[in-house]
Formats: C-alpha cells, sequence, structure tokens
C-alpha cells in the first residue's frame, strides 16, 4: 500500500468515471395502477467522479474529473456546475455521437424506488496520451475511480499504476452489477470501498460486518477496503487491522444518495493526510450523515475545519 501523506502528492487528485443528471421523480399518493399522479420533479447532478471531486474540492484537495459529457443542455449544467465549485475541467470531453448520463429514479410513497439509467457516453471515458500527460504535467499521484469505466480503460489505467509505483489508486465498486470489474486487480488497488450489496456480489455470498467477511475479502487481494452497511455501520480492514463503528444517523433522512462517495470522501481526507485510521472513520461519516440531510448528492457544508469540529450527536 502506498502510505505517503497527501503532502507528497502535490494535493491535486484526478477523478476518473461518470458525471451524469439524476432526474428524480416522487409522489406521496401510491396506487396500485402506478398511473399518473402527482409529486415533485428535481433535477439533480450527480455521478461519482463528479460527488468524490466536489466533495474533495470542498475538504482541501484540489480537483480534476476525466469524463465525457454530451453536446446537450444537461452537459453544459454539469460543465458549468463544475467550473463553478473550481474543479479543473480540462479532462471533461464533449461527446458530439452520445447524450450526456442519465439517471431517472422514481418513487412513491410506502414504495422501493425504481431507476431508469443511459450511460453509454461512459464507454468514451479513456486513459490516452492527452490523460497521461495531463498527469505528468500536474504530478497527479492520486486516482478516484469508479467501476462505471471500460475494461480497456481499466487495463489502462492499471497497467500505468504498475510502472509508477507512486501512484495511489482508491477503487470505487459503484454498482452492484458492476463491481467486480475491478477483482483482478486487487492487488494494485491502494483503497476499495463498496457497500453490502456490492460486496455480496463481489463475495458471491451474503457480506455481514464481521472478521469472516473482511478476511474473505482480503484473500481476494484487497489489502484495505471500507465496506458499509447501511444502518449498521461501516467495517474497515486496513492491512491486519479491522474497525468496526456504527453510524451517525441523523433523526430525518432527506436523501441518501451520495452519502457514500462522502463517506469516502471524508475517509481519505485523513488517510491521504496520514491521520490515524478512526479519525477517517469518523471524518467518513461525519461528511456521510451531512449528505443525508440536503437533496444535494454533495453537502455544501463540508470542509476540513467543518469536520476537524464535528461532534456526532
Amino acid at each position: 500500500m502506498n502510505s505517503t501523506p497527501l503532502s507528497s502528492f502535490n494535493n491535486k487528485i484526478l477523478c476518473i468515471g461518470n458525471v451524469s443528471v439524476d432526474i428524480k421523480a416522487y409522489s406521496p399518493e401510491s396506487d396500485g395502477t402506478e398511473a399518473y399522479r402527482e409529486g415533485s420533479i428535481e433535477l439533480v447532478p450527480g455521478g461519482v467522479a463528479r460527488g468524490m471531486a466536489i466533495n474533495l474540492k470542498h475538504l482541501g484537495f484540489d480537483t480534476c474529473v476525466s469524463s465525457v459529457v454530451g453536446h446537450d443542455i444537461f452537459g453544459t449544467y454539469l460543465r458549468d456546475g463544475l467550473n463553478l465549485e473550481n474543479v479543473d475541467t480540462t479532462l471533461l470531453k464533449t461527446s458530439e455521437r452520445r447524450e450526456t448520463s442519465l439517471f431517472s429514479v422514481m418513487s412513491s410513497a410506502n414504495k422501493s424506488a425504481t431507476c431508469v439509467y443511459s450511460t453509454a457516453i461512459l464507454s468514451e471515458i479513456v486513459f490516452d496520451e492527452q490523460t497521461i500527460s495531463f498527469i505528468e504535467e500536474n504530478d497527479i499521484k492520486v486516482f478516484v475511480l469508479d467501476s462505471n469505466l471500460s475494461e480497456d480503460t481499466f487495463e489502462s489505467i492499471y497497467e500505468y499504476k504498475k510502472n509508477h509505483k507512486d501512484v495511489f489508486i482508491f477503487q470505487n465498486a459503484t454498482a452492484p452489477d458492476i463491481a467486480t470489474k475491478t477483482m483482478k486487480y486487487a492487488p494494485l488497488i491502494d483503497l476499495y470501498a463498496c457497500n453490502e450489496f456490492e460486496a455480496a456480489a463481489i463475495l458471491g455470498d451474503t457480506a455481514t460486518a464481521d472478521l469472516e467477511t473482511a478476511d474473505k475479502f482480503q484473500e481476494l487481494g484487497f489489502d484495505n477496503f471500507i465496506i458499509t452497511f447501511g444502518e449498521q455501520g461501516v467495517m474497515v480492514r486496513i492491512g491486519e487491522d479491522t474497525w468496526n463503528s456504527r453510524p451517525y444517523t441523523p433523526a430525518h433522512i432527506v436523501d441518501t444518495i451520495g452519502a457514500g462517495d462522502a463517506f469516502a470522501s471524508g475517509f481519505l481526507m485523513g488517510f491521504l493526510t496520514g491521520e490515524n485510521v478512526k479519525l477517517c472513520i469518523h471524518y467518513g461519516l461525519a461528511s456521510a450523515k451531512e449528505t443525508l440531510l440536503t437533496k444535494q448528492t454533495v453537502s455544501n457544508l463540508l470542509s476540513r475545519e467543518f469536520l476537524e469540529m464535528y461532534q456526532s450527536k
């Protein structure tokens, strides 16, 4: 594992993966037909790469995004939002062939949400000479990846890692259906993050917050990892040591989307700067709690100073 404090990484992080728009539709009405009904519809910027880049920017790092958006209003919306947050968008390309990544989330009172997504554009995210030149010109040593990348792109990134041992890679599982894509690169991943459902997909069995699950994960080659378990909290394994912590659950949850990325961002803030793991977990739980209290995928309250003063209640 690369455990060098972030001061040696030039304080710049490259987030490679999805930037998207979530179209959230909710109706307080519920019937058996799921036909026309009144409710609310919101456009919320999302995507793991976007969420991590903005969270980490709020937490004091210089961040940049490598992704692709369409030549459409959604792409403009996402690019403008990232620029407003002072995230470097040099590697945010515009496709002339495909539309911006979209997620349509629909839910009703007392019913589970359903999601329809269109993410074909993500196949255009590449790790090419332009990307490598940008990385080396800016002396970037930390990559944050989500699992929406293509097999060829992953192969290129991890081949680069083999030849650049000082690069630190944080890999996000992203979703159960694509969580297994990077398993063959496990020994090259410095820190892996997933939830209980993604962990179950990787293990081929139920994941529980105990040493048996942690040991099974490590046997697959993941030396350092985070598994979140919702109301059960989080389990962290770093080398031979394991930590379990309960969540900082607010009395009222506004929205769960983005909380996992917030936890990872808070944890990384401490981990990359050499803090002890218990403090890293505290930063992660605090970040997740604040994100649960907003409809947005990123809480505007987050900052390093805010987390350092944070008291869980």
